[in-house]
């Protein structure tokens, strides 16, 4: 079965060497190149309108993994229904920790947000590392949580990924420019810190996505474990 096949090539990391004669038989069947790096996209929408891919498997009700080549992402992403939201992970010979990436991305997508509904986890992999390390910024987050709402703090995050080009930005939150303005002085105002100045603006950005990801992505990375121990476990890797 496809699905067992997915879910034991789920458990393989970077560097395992596989020992096992029929699950290399499996994937040369399904055209899987064990050399080659492999991109996992993580998406949420309606499954039946979802594209059918043979190398797919369902995380939970709400979500599924495609997991593609490299070369095959660009040509998948416009494929998706417009209102689906899509985490794409970065290349990997173990597909797991694509996964994992492209639930992380999936996390700071938004579906109001043309330019936010597909995410990709290279754009904001530096801000992922420095949360992994467990850099925090508490009394900022929960200024952030208290008195700045979600249409605030995403006109922060498009602030910095449009490079401050408040016409684009104008463009993508339907708004005025002076009501972009007003916001980011809210920000300066309630926190203390300059979304205009690049140092004040990392911290900020730092809380949102804290903000974004603390809760769900450690709670689907649980249901990626589960999905992973239906699997029939077999000794596929030399140990």
């Amino acid at each position: 079965m496809l699905q067992t096949f997915m879910q034991n090539w789920l458990d393989l990391s970077e560097n395992d060497i596989i020992t096992d004669k029929s699950f290399m038989n499996k994937a040369r069947a399904y055209g899987v190149d064990f050399d080659a790096k492999y991109v996992a996209i993580v998406v949420e929408g309606d499954k039946q309108k979802l594209p059918d891919e043979r190398l797919a498997f369902e995380l939970d009700y709400l979500r599924r993994v495609y997991v593609l080549q490299t070369s095959e992402v660009d040509q998948f992403v416009p494929r998706l229904p417009k209102r689906a939201l899509a985490g794409v992970g970065m290349p990997h010979h173990g597909v797991q920790e694509s996964v994992k990436e492209g639930i992380f991305a999936l996390a700071m997508t938004h579906p109001m947000v043309d330019e936010m509904r597909t995410m990709y986890y290279e754009n904001m992999m530096d801000l992922a590392n420095i949360i992994d390390a467990g850099i925090a910024y508490p009394e900022t987050e929960q200024l952030i949580h208290d008195h700045l709402d979600d249409e605030v703090m995403l006109t922060l995050w498009l602030y910095a990924t449009f490079g401050q080009s408040m016409c684009s930005l104008s463009d993508a939150l339907h708004v005025h420019r002076r009501t972009i303005q007003y916001r980011l002085d809210k920000i300066k105002t309630v926190t203390g810190l300059n979304p205009r100045v690049t140092l004040e603006a990392c911290t900020l950005l730092l809380a949102y996505v804290r903000r974004r990801t603390s809760v769900i992505v450690p709670a689907l990375v649980e249901q990626l474990e589960r999905v992973m121990m239906q699997a029939d476990r077999r000794q596929i890797v030399n140990s």
